[in-house]
């Protein structure tokens, strides 16, 4: 059924600040990219240079909340205490077959500080265009009930569609 499916957007989308506080103004949230943490190899058996991706180790996560404007909510969490921001979509695929909409569950929880504040630009008539920029302690992304992305920098986790890459790293260390 699932490759039935087009994934066509977000139809609607709320986002929550440590778990009740909605947040009205906010225009959208750039996701963290998810870059691994490399090593350079180079040496007699090797034919140059190659980069080797460390098993579980991402570089920085950061995520950014864009708001239109201004307003009293950006102080809630621009505290450099650490916050919980949820983001529940509704993401909409359409079915290649009947053509009908099909509408499923996007999750994405971030935990972690406020590093960057932009007020933005003060001008007649127009939005502020306020950011605030988190660095990410947690990131993790469920559809359909379905976990793709889950990462704990604290709790040495780092699963990707179910198979965390850290769970063995956890074992030989204990």
């Amino acid at each position: 059924m699932e490759g039935l499916m087009i994934p066509a957007g977000v139809n609607a989308v709320r986002v929550y600040v440590d778990g009740d506080k909605e947040h009205i103004g906010m225009a959208e949230v750039d996701l963290p990219e998810v870059n691994y943490t490399t090593i350079d190899l180079e040496g007699y058996d090797i034919a140059g240079k190659y980069e080797e991706p460390i098993l579980g180790h991402t570089d920085q996560l950061d995520a950014t909340l864009k708001f239109t404007s201004l307003n009293r909510s950006i102080d809630y969490i621009n505290d450099q205490k650490v916050h919980t921001i949820q983001l529940r979509a509704a993401h909409q695929n359409v079915n290649r077959v009947t053509g009908e909409g099909q509408l499923v569950s996007l999750k994405v929880d971030i935990r972690g500080k406020v590093k960057e504040f932009k007020p933005g630009t003060v001008k007649t008539g127009d939005k502020t265009d306020s950011e605030i920029t988190f660095t990410c302690q947690v990131y993790k992304i469920t559809m359909d009930g379905v976990e793709m992305v889950n990462i704990d920098k604290f709790n040495r986790i780092s699963s990707v569609n179910g198979i965390d890459a850290m769970e063995i790293v956890r074992n030989l260390i204990s």
